[in-house]
């Protein structure tokens, strides 16, 4: 049906049009011209007896002149020509009956009366009769008087029935017009949305060809995807290089779960109280929507790699979930050398840590041997002797403390700890070595007190470390601030000022500085171990780099966040956030 309405012509408006044959024939001037053709036929053949030659000539030449005009003006929509063209060949048929007398010219009338009665307006039924009247009224000198009458009252009754008919059929003859000028618009919809679509198609192969290509050009990190069940549907060079099986003999046919040990993932499924299997595997990605963790891979000879996997759940394009992506990066030699180099450090540490602790012994033995008192330049060398060594104490607890945590033996001692008390500490602490670098520091904390459970000595072992730190890194004529506040975490993970429904209580311990800021390049690395910015190597600013590491540590270990805002050359904000118990 479509195509036989696109090969309809259009009108000059932009419509569609739809004439039938028999619908041109009645409105056009074909059925004046037979019928006024075939009286003539009949005429010149004597079938109609002539009884006035000059007025069946002239009928003649008025019928030929108005039926030629109407051929002329066939297309013309003026109303006055379209009643005249009607009236002139009524005035025609008039003549021809008064030069014949016979009735067989009034069928003659048909052509005329029928065009009068397809006028849209009562104008043409209106001629049509007084035309008809005046047709018929010729004879009336010898026909009886009725029939002049009901020869009116036939052609009244009977026009007005076909220029009611007329009319509906124009009316419907619109309504279809409409319609086909509406279904003309929703075929060009139709296939503006179809080029849309194929557009969009050839965009989607497009983005698809591309995402294949960067996917087969990963060697180095093996890309799994798999469908919601675990099979596997994506599998990239470097999966094969890593794990050793070539891509026809795992795609649809082998399940990600083939991959790893069992045993890891029963211990998984144990830890997060979640079902075993795939569900163990994907539990974390699922609650968090991602997960980055290490795992281990089985190759398919049998050996096995340490390998750090971020899982991602995967939509499909009406964005429901369609399965998982896995893209994992090898850290078997990686955690290997962490692992020696952890038990080096511990190892180092331990060593260290004993004569240490005897030198700082013997020292205070003698500076405090009342028997042999030492002179004050003796005093002044030892006491120098003892900060150096102290210094290196805590240097050495700093890297057994890092070594715990690295190799999960780090443990807390929890117990109700007043955050207030730990600021004023911290505060009380750094005051002197802040008087002697020039820089002020302000403390702002609650009167009552802000209570939070945990290690008191690990969180100001915290707290010290961001207050020394903020020192070192505040040129004189500088200022600290020390604020403790609370706050509440909504379940999106925003932490707001007020109380809101469902919120979780928080303290919030800040420590903002007006120092030398840290690079916008750095700020990520700054619990990374033994990591120093480049401003503190340019400006030769002591440290080794552990005491973010261990705070950022520590506060993870409270289940708390330790979040960084800095602006090189303005200064440093690092804010702990610590849940407070409900």
């Amino acid at each position: 049906m479509s195509l036989a309405v696109l090969d309809r012509p259009q009108a000059a408006d932009g419509s569609w049009t739809r004439r039938s044959p028999v619908a041109g024939v009645l409105h056009g001037p074909l059925l004046c011209t037979v019928l006024f053709t075939g009286a003539a036929l009949l005429l010149l053949t004597g079938s109609i007896p002539v009884a006035d030659r000059d007025l069946v000539l002239a009928g003649l030449a008025a019928a030929s002149a108005a039926t030629g005009v109407a051929w002329a003006a066939r297309r013309s929509r003026s109303v006055a020509g379209s009643v005249a063209v009607p009236a002139a060949q009524l005035g025609a048929v008039a003549l021809l009956h008064a030069g014949t007398g016979s009735a067989t010219t009034l069928l003659l009338l048909v052509g005329p009366l029928w065009a009068l009665a397809m006028q849209p307006d009562r104008r043409g039924l209106l001629v049509g009769v007084l035309g008809s009247a005046a047709v018929l009224s010729v004879p009336a000198v010898t026909d009886p008087p009725g029939a002049l009458l009901l020869g009116t009252l036939v052609v009244a009754a009977g026009g007005s029935a076909v220029h009611g008919t007329a009319r509906r059929l124009a009316a419907r003859s619109r309504e279809i017009g409409q319609l086909e000028r509406e279904q003309a618009a929703l075929l060009a919809q139709v296939q503006s949305r179809a080029d849309e679509l194929d557009t969009a198609s050839r965009i989607l192969a497009a983005r698809a060809q591309t995402m294949t290509s960067v996917i087969d050009a990963v060697t180095e990190q093996s890309i799994i995807g798999t469908d919601r069940d675990g099979t596997i549907r994506v599998w990239n060079p470097g999966a094969e290089k890593m794990l050793g099986v070539p891509r026809p003999d795992v795609v649809r046919t082998r399940s990600i779960l083939d991959f790893h040990l069992p045993e890891e993932l029963d211990a998984a499924a144990a830890d997060r109280a979640c079902g075993t299997g795939l569900e163990a595997l994907v539990h974390a990605a699922r609650e968090h929507g991602s997960d980055v963790r290490d795992w281990t891979y089985v190759a398919a000879d049998g050996s096995h790699r340490t390998v750090s996997v971020a899982i991602t759940p995967r939509s499909d394009d009406r964005g429901a979930h369609a399965g998982w992506n896995f893209v994992g990066t090898d850290m078997t030699e990686a955690r290997a050398t962490e692992r020696m180099k952890d038990q080096f450090v511990s190892l180092i540490s331990h060593e260290l840590r004993t004569p240490l602790s005897s030198i700082l012994g013997y020292l205070e033995l003698v500076m405090d041997d009342e028997d042999q008192p030492l002179t004050d330049e003796q005093r002044q060398y030892l006491a120098t002797v003892e900060r150096n060594a102290q210094r290196l104490l805590r240097l050495v607890g700093d890297l057994l403390f890092t070594a715990q945590v690295e190799s999960g033996r780090f443990t807390l001692q929890p117990a109700d700890v007043d955050l207030a008390g730990v600021v004023r500490a911290a505060e009380e602490t750094a005051r002197v070595a802040a008087a002697a670098a020039g820089v002020q520091i302000v403390v702002d904390v609650p009167d009552d007190g802000l209570v939070v459970a945990g290690d008191a000595v690990r969180l100001g072992q915290a707290c010290d470390n961001l207050v020394s730190n903020a020192v070192k890194f505040t040129p004189a004529g500088g200022r600290i601030d020390l604020v403790l506040r609370r706050g509440w975490r909504t379940p999106e993970g925003e932490v707001v000022d007020h109380r809101v429904p469902e919120a979780a209580p928080v303290a919030l311990l800040s420590v903002a500085d007006t120092g030398m800021g840290i690079p916008a390049g750095e700020q990520g690395q700054m619990f990374t171990r033994f990591f120093r910015t480049s401003n503190a190597q340019r400006n030769a600013v002591p440290g080794v780099g552990l005491g973010l590491t261990i705070t950022k540590a520590i506060t993870t270990a409270h289940g708390g966040t330790l979040d960084l805002e800095s602006t090189e050359g303005v200064g440093t904000t690092f804010t702990m956030t610590l849940p407070v118990p409900g």
